[in-house]
């Protein structure tokens, strides 16, 4: 998929030709405005890239005392006991 950026008075006036772009064209419009992107036109059928968060979740099982764990023997371990 291709990028155009394209300033906001520029959008206003080639609307058409840039819909057309984005519904036919496999391609995404990045609205400017003095330089700055401030919106992103792009097919409504598109798939948004997913982003993949707690991949690992239900692999693994966390004790109830996990963050009191073996304190005794790391405290040892670190010379505070």
């Amino acid at each position: 998929m291709s990028v155009e950026r394209v300033e906001y008075e520029e959008f206003k006036e080639k609307l058409p030709e840039l819909m057309g772009k984005v519904q036919y064209g496999n391609e995404e419009i990045v609205i400017m405005k003095n330089g700055l992107p401030v919106a992103i036109l792009t097919d409504y059928y598109s798939k948004p890239q997913k982003i993949k968060i707690g991949v690992a979740d239900g692999k693994f099982i966390i004790p109830d005392d996990f963050d009191t764990m073996m304190s005794d023997e790391i405290a040892e371990m670190f010379g505070v006991k």
